[in-house]
């Protein structure tokens, strides 16, 4: 009877496996990684269908009428200031659908608040139910408009509520897209204003930015960083003082644009252009 030896790995083949190991990893650590922003960007999608679908909520039980970005109200702690983002939280029922799994804590919406209310003298933030703290969306300032008269901006027939019929490509006017709101430039981007309610969109999902429409769809929007001559990304600075990286969008009627602002039109070629009231 023979007895069959036992033989340990060499030093030489412990090492091709370890080698072997890390290629492997090298390989499939980004698939992996991109495999989850995937499944971060298809929730974050879902999240705008929801809020999307809670605006038409709203503008069905208001006349067709879209709600105000900001207007005086109060609550239990006394006069108060009322967003769109907490008008859309009775139909949502969950401050989380306005929070993107790829960031989160984009912005701290009362800190950045409270910044607001430091520099104009506006009272806080109603405190909403359920309250929100962290936004990780815009929303189109010139389709969720200021309101005339406004308790907050005073008259201006030129920023009165919007109807739904007024929009002539509700399919392709945006509503909510991911961005946050900007208050102060960084590296002196030359060609916008980043100031207070500057909106510009965030590509955090693999350079395409999700957003929703009028229409209440939802779908992805390629984009490309906003670069100066040296491939410097321009950068500003968020509400509550986070920095936030600058990119313009590469398709549709906001094409060229760091913004999804404004109303889409077409020219008489069948080219977009876009009014910013």
């Amino acid at each position: 009877m023979f007895r069959r030896s036992k033989r340990a790995f060499t030093l030489i083949e412990l090492l091709v496996v370890i080698a072997i190991i890390a290629i492997l990893a090298a390989i499939l650590f980004p698939v992996f990684a991109q495999a989850r922003e995937k499944a971060r960007g298809i929730s974050c999608i879902s999240n705008l269908k929801q809020s999307g679908t809670a605006t038409q909520m709203y503008i069905q039980d208001y006349d067709e009428t879209f709600p105000m970005s900001l207007y005086m109200a109060s609550d239990a702690s006394g006069v108060c200031v009322n967003s769109f983002y907490n008008e859309l939280t009775p139909y949502q029922k969950n401050a989380q659908i306005m929070q993107c799994l790829s960031k989160p804590t984009a912005v701290d919406f009362i800190a950045g608040w409270a910044v607001i209310s430091a520099v104009t003298g506006l009272p806080p933030l109603c405190a909403g139910n359920p309250p929100i703290k962290y936004l990780s969306y815009n929303f189109n300032y010139a389709v969720i408009e200021n309101g005339s008269p406004s308790n907050i901006f005073g008259e201006d027939p030129s920023r009165a509520v919007k109807k739904l019929a007024s929009f002539e490509y509700p399919a392709d006017t945006g509503l909510i897209s991911d961005g946050v709101p900007s208050i102060q430039p960084i590296n002196n981007p030359p060609d916008f204003a980043c100031g207070v309610f500057y909106s510009p969109v965030d590509a955090r999902h693999s350079l395409f930015v999700n957003a929703n429409y009028v229409d209440s769809h939802a779908k992805a929007v390629k984009a490309n960083p906003d670069v100066d001559a040296n491939g410097t990304q321009y950068t500003c600075a968020g509400l509550d003082g986070q920095v936030l990286k600058i990119f313009k969008i590469a398709q549709g009627p906001y094409a060229g644009s760091q913004e999804m602002w404004g109303i889409p039109h077409k020219n008489a070629d069948g080219s977009w252009y876009v009014s910013n009231p």
